[in-house]
This record gives structure tokens, C-alpha cells and sequence, in this order.
């Protein structure tokens, strides 16, 4: 069957993640056409990195400042939303980098099941599963990300106008989402600027905590599909469609023995196989320069993910036990532990899924070809052996083992400081 010119950026999902994650770069604008971002956009994308820094400093000298008298659980707060900037500092400088773009690139014009779709029944089948998953968790992480957002934002508004009403007074505490200060400058007191700017910020996390993940799922959920179509290639690799008679009889150990039927692939036969043979083996380097390419670019991210996840969530929780606070911090906390989990879980199915090939490979009927053909199917046999997996940094394995273990360390961190707290 022909290939058929496809463009990814027609489906519902991509457009959404388009509208979205453009402005900030996450999605780049010339994966389908050539053509630069609004002036705006630009300097917004590669300013955000230095001033989202600023912000750190300006809490780290908000807490030293007024660390004495401070509550323990506004404490916490600020170290939290501290952290929140570092990470979305970090996450922040990946748009700007060429070989995020190359990434991405990549996956809009190569990778994507689109441009496979033309090849078989399966290929098309995989390709609409995949886009369907991709579809509903694009639409929950979006809707998910602007209402934690929001959420964060208004709970400060509510209850300061809420006190206003109540007192009658003006003379309110003034209360934010973000807490920062510089040397000879104090935001806190013009809170109407801060109180905006503060949206802005809490914008900018949340396009980087969730939208980078939601990029880099898409991903996974495109290399799960083409582990799906390897393994379905080579458990029904096509048999001999004739069998061959060895006579044996004639031998001096096999004499009186009845002749030997087997079934082997003839000349031609074994031309298809190769063809199929050097396919399949094809498929399985694309899967591993992909994966290989997106360890190169998220291994640094996922790496200082879970040193955020062995503070912030504890810190999360320990908000949260403090019953007036669950609606400001309830949303934020289920992405940040989901964060945690659907990056486990994924990486682990990965790595579960290709981890199979090797018994898929087994079904290849190698005994039935050639020598040279033999040759090919040990070699890509050898090859399969070896999970593929993505490591944070090359040290720590992504997976639901080191999810377990930052999830036990979390919550003996909770307990430690709720009796600090108590």
C-alpha cells in the first residue's frame, strides 16, 4: 500500500496541546510549517527562565527575612512555592533548547502512528488507539492544570474579601499565593500589581509542571503504539507455504528410518524474509534512538522531579492536613502525587511492553530459513534481550520502584514534621 502524506497537526489533541503549550514553546510552532512565533511569545519564552529565577531569590530572601515570625505552615508554603519556581525555572530553559525542538520536530513529521497508518490494518488499528488515549488525557491534563491554577490563585482573593465583609473593614489582612521580596523592595505591599502578577507565575508552573509531562506522555503513548506493531509483526511473521522432504533412509545411522518432512522457505521466500527480517529490525532501532533521544532531554528534568516530589510532597501533605487550607491545596496536590504516579506507571509500561519483545522474537520461525536469514534472526534476537528504558540522569531507573520508595519517604517526612508542627 502507498504512503500517504499525513499531518498530525489536523487532530483534535495536537490542536489543543497547540492553543495551549504554544505561547510558552513547549509546542513548537515549526514542527508542521516553517514559521516563527509572535515577537511576544519569543521574548516571553526566553526571559521566562531568568525571571522565574528571580522569583526563587525573591522567596529565599522572603523566608530568611521573616523566618522568625512566621507560622510553621506558612513555612512550609514558601519553601513549596520556592521550589515550585526552581522547577519551573529548570523546566523553563527546555523550550529554548534546539534539540527539545529537534525532539519534537521529530515526533510531528517521523514518530507519530500518522505516518505508519498507510501500512496494514494493525498499523491503523494502533494508530486510532493511541490517538484516542492521547485525545482524553490531553483534554483532563489541560482542564486539570487551569482549574489547579485558578484554585490556587482565588483561595488567597476569597478569603480576604471574605474577612473585609465580615469586618466591615478594609484594615484586612493582606493575603497572597506567592510570598516573595528583594533588598529594598517589597512587592507584598502593592498587592493589586502582585496579586496579578502572581497569576501570571502560577500560569508559567503550571504550563511547565504539567504541559512538559503532557509532551512527553504523548511521546510514550506513540513508542507503547510502535512496541504494540513490532510485537504484533513478529509473533505473525508468515510461515513456509511449502514443506520439503529429506531423505534420510539412505544414511547409514538413520537406515530404515522413514524420510523427514519439514518446512522450509524457498528461494524466494527467504528474500521476503529478509526484507521483513531487516524491517523488523529497523523498527526496533527507531524505538531505541527515540527513547534514547528522549532520556537525553528529560533524563535532567525527571531527575530534579524526583528530588522535588521527596519535598514537596510531604510538604503538600502537611498544607492539607490543615482542614481550612484543602481547597487551595487539594488540586495541587493530586498533580503533583499524579504527576509522580502517571511518570511511573508510563515509564514502567514502557519498559514492561519491551521487555516482551524478546518472547515475540522467539516466534519468529528462524529453523525454517536460510543460513544468511538465520544469521539476521540471532542478531536481531540478541538485540532484544535489553529492556528499554529511560533513567533519570542515567542513575536512577523511572519506574514504580523508585515511585515506591520516594512515596515511603514522604510519608515518613509528613509525620516527622506534623509532630514538629504539633
Amino acid at each position: 500500500m502507498p504512503a500517504v502524506h499525513q499531518n498530525p497537526s489536523t487532530l483534535s489533541y495536537i490542536i489543543t496541546v497547540k492553543n495551549a503549550l504554544g505561547p510558552s514553546g513547549i509546542w513548537p510552532s515549526n514542527i508542521f510549517e516553517d514559521k516563527l512565533q509572535p515577537l511576544f511569545f519569543r521574548i516571553h519564552r526566553e526571559t521566562l527562565p531568568y525571571h522565574t529565577m528571580l522569583i526563587v531569590f525573591g522567596g529565599l530572601y522572603y523566608l530568611s527575612d521573616n523566618f522568625r515570625i512566621m507560622s510553621f505552615l506558612d513555612m512550609g508554603h514558601i519553601i513549596l512555592s520556592t521550589f515550585l519556581a526552581m522547577v519551573t525555572a529548570m523546566r523553563s530553559v527546555v523550550p529554548n533548547l534546539k534539540i527539545y525542538v529537534a525532539l519534537l520536530t521529530k515526533l510531528g513529521r517521523e514518530i507519530h502512528l500518522m505516518h505508519f497508518a498507510h501500512k496494514g490494518p494493525y498499523y491503523e488499528e494502533i494508530n486510532k488507539t493511541v490517538d484516542k488515549a492521547s485525545h482524553i488525557y490531553t483534554k483532563f491534563i489541560v482542564v486539570f492544570m487551569y482549574m489547579t491554577m485558578m484554585m490556587f490563585n482565588i483561595t488567597p482573593i476569597y478569603n480576604i474579601s471574605k474577612n473585609i465583609l465580615s469586618s466591615k473593614t478594609e484594615n484586612s489582612t493582606q493575603e497572597y499565593a506567592l510570598y516573595y521580596s528583594f533588598p529594598g523592595i517589597n512587592p507584598m505591599n502593592y498587592y493589586p500589581t502582585t496579586t496579578v502578577y502572581n497569576f501570571y507565575l502560577s500560569y508559567n508552573c503550571g504550563i511547565m509542571m504539567c504541559g512538559l509531562d503532557l509532551v512527553l506522555f504523548l511521546m510514550i503513548f506513540q513508542l507503547i503504539g510502535h512496541v504494540y506493531i513490532l510485537r504484533h509483526n513478529l509473533e505473525n511473521f508468515p510461515s513456509p507455504k511449502n514443506k520439503v522432504v529429506l531423505n534420510i533412509g539412505d544414511l547409514p545411522r538413520y537406515k530404515n528410518k522413514e524420510n523427514c518432512i519439514v518446512e522450509m522457505f524457498d528461494a524466494k521466500e527467504n528474500e521476503e524474509v529478509r526484507v521483513r527480517l531487516a524491517e523488523c529490525i529497523e523498527h526496533h532501532k527507531i524505538i531505541i534512538r527515540f527513547t534514547d533521544e528522549i532520556s537525553v532531554v528529560f533524563g535532567p528534568i525527571l531527575a530534579f522531579n524526583y528530588m522535588f516530589h521527596m519535598v514537596g510532597c510531604c510538604l503538600l501533605l502537611l498544607e492539607c492536613s490543615a482542614g481550612n487550607q484543602i481547597i487551595r491545596y487539594g488540586p495541587l496536590t493530586t498533580v503533583v502525587f499524579g504527576q509522580l504516579i502517571q511518570i511511573s506507571v508510563m515509564f514502567e509500561m514502557l519498559g514492561a511492553e519491551t521487555e516482551k519483545l524478546k518472547d515475540s522474537a522467539y516466534f519468529v520461525p528462524w529453523e525454517c530459513m536460510n543460513i544468511s536469514n538465520r544469521r539476521t534472526a540471532h542478531i536481531m534476537l540478541h538485540k532484544m534481550q535489553d529492556k528499554i528504558s529511560i533513567k533519570a540522569l542515567g542513575l536512577a531507573a523511572v519506574g514504580v520502584n523508585t515511585m515506591m520508595g520516594i512515596l515511603k519517604t514522604t510519608f515518613s517526612y509528613y509525620a516527622f514534621l506534623q509532630t514538629m508542627g504539633d
